[in-house]
């Protein structure tokens, strides 16, 4: 996730900088000019939820967030893990350190006693990471036929959301950004979607899914999956991440599942590689199909957490408190 952004040298540049980090972050503005915009908009919003968390921190406490000791960033790891996962806390460093070596100051995630805490927090935390529930074929299915007679556009929409993300095994992004121009309507009737140079074919199930909803939600142009108001006017923009998964959230409710089976963004990918995985298809073609940089998502998702641990060792770069 980190990059080699040049630190800002000039003295007076910097003293203004620090001085707008020692503020609460109200956009993404300052990181993107801090980082010299070589980070995407999403991580940039993730950064900047993490720093205000950890400027909040050092506002409760009356101690310096910038430059923060890293005595500071000792205590904020023990009350964050006592909610968070590893994940987060790992995040947590990689902002911290960022915003600190962008600012040319010592970075106090690279203390010995910050790789000491961090070793003990991954030995504690090492199998708490936890798949999403996984959206499969058979609530798929269940789903397709509850609302299978409904016109009501928020649910022919979701409708076709559900088969197409699961059967193409879309991301979030991949959805969000989908266009009319993507698809390739044959005569038949069957879809082809575009996405990211490949050319994924539907099933008739999806294709009847998706054609319904380009008709009830009158799709002639620009993006596919649009908000929909609580009148059931379409809008003209597309679902951002935390509508996708209020639509799956809903596909959690709708089926009556326990909190521990809800549903998330993620799901889709998830399920349908186990539902391959059952199938018979090994880990490095389930990668290929859901286009995966890496065989180590799916080998998680599947359960295969030794291939999981191993695929990931050979991208992640050493972190100061790892080393």
């Amino acid at each position: 996730m980190t990059k080699k952004i040049a630190p800002i040298t000039d003295v007076h540049d910097r003293e203004v900088s620090i001085a707008q980090f020692l503020l609460h972050q109200e956009s993404i503005e300052h990181l993107e000019r801090l980082t010299r915009q070589q980070y995407a908009k999403n991580t940039l919003v993730s950064f900047k939820n993490d720093w205000n968390n950890f400027l909040a921190f050092c506002i409760e406490n009356k101690v310096p967030s910038l430059p923060a000791k890293a005595d500071t960033v000792h205590r904020y790891i023990e009350q964050m893990s006592k909610t968070r996962k590893l994940a987060s806390l790992k995040r947590y460093m990689v902002t911290i350190s960022l915003i600190h070596r962008c600012h040319d100051l010592a970075d106090p995630c690279a203390k010995s006693e910050i790789r000491l805490e961090m070793k003990k927090q991954q030995l504690e935390k090492h199998d708490d990471y936890r798949n999403a529930a996984g959206f499969r074929d058979e609530h798929l299915q269940k789903l397709l036929m509850s609302f299978e007679l409904s016109t009501k556009p928020k649910d022919v929409r979701d409708m076709a959301i559900w088969a197409v993300m699961f059967e193409a095994m879309l991301k979030r992004s991949e959805l969000a950004s989908l266009i009319l121009d993507d698809l390739v309507i044959h005569d038949t009737g069957l879809i082809d979607i575009n996405v990211s140079s490949n050319c994924i074919s539907l099933s008739k199930v999806s294709s009847q899914a998706l054609n319904r909803w380009l008709v009830v939600g009158g799709i002639s142009d620009g993006y596919l999956f649009r908000r929909i108001d609580r009148h059931s006017n379409i809008g003209e923009f597309p679902l951002d991440h935390s509508s996708i998964y209020r639509v799956f959230r809903r596909a959690s409710d709708e089926l009556g599942l326990s909190k521990d089976e809800i549903f998330s963004g993620q799901s889709p990918r998830v399920g349908a590689a186990q539902d391959l995985s059952e199938a018979g298809l090994s880990i490095n073609e389930i990668q290929e199909q859901g286009r995966w940089k890496s065989p180590a998502m799916p080998a998680q998702y599947v359960g295969n957490t030794d291939r999981h641990d191993k695929e990931v060792a050979k991208y992640i770069k050493p972190k100061p408190w790892q080393s």
